[in-house]
């Protein structure tokens, strides 16, 4: 499922946030999250360098970095918890932005 689309530059290391307390049980938690695919591959590459679970395993956050000028990254999630097991994409959008 396509939950978010966002925009960055190629020399950029962000941090993004997926809350998913709503879809989560009460006494839920998230107990892993991994990247299943980023696609296109391109050089120089886009990745994720990191993720890491909030404490209270509702939410994980992710950074991304790279890709190519103009080109749009599918990042594919794969989130794990006592029971479930969820496959969430997010769209980045990487441009170059010149000041002039």
């Amino acid at each position: 499922m396509l939950i978010g689309r966002y925009k960055q530059q190629p020399g950029e290391l962000l941090k993004r946030i997926i809350d998913l307390t709503k879809w989560l049980e009460e006494s839920e938690e998230i107990t892993n999250v991994t990247v299943k695919a980023i696609t296109p591959e391109t050089s120089p590459v886009f990745q994720c360098t990191s993720i890491v679970i909030d404490p209270a395993g509702k939410k994980f956050a992710y950074w991304l970095t790279g890709g190519t000028d103009g080109e749009t990254y599918t990042v594919e999630f794969r989130t794990t918890t006592q029971t479930q097991v969820r496959e969430d994409e997010v769209e980045i959008d990487v441009a170059e932005i010149s000041n002039g």
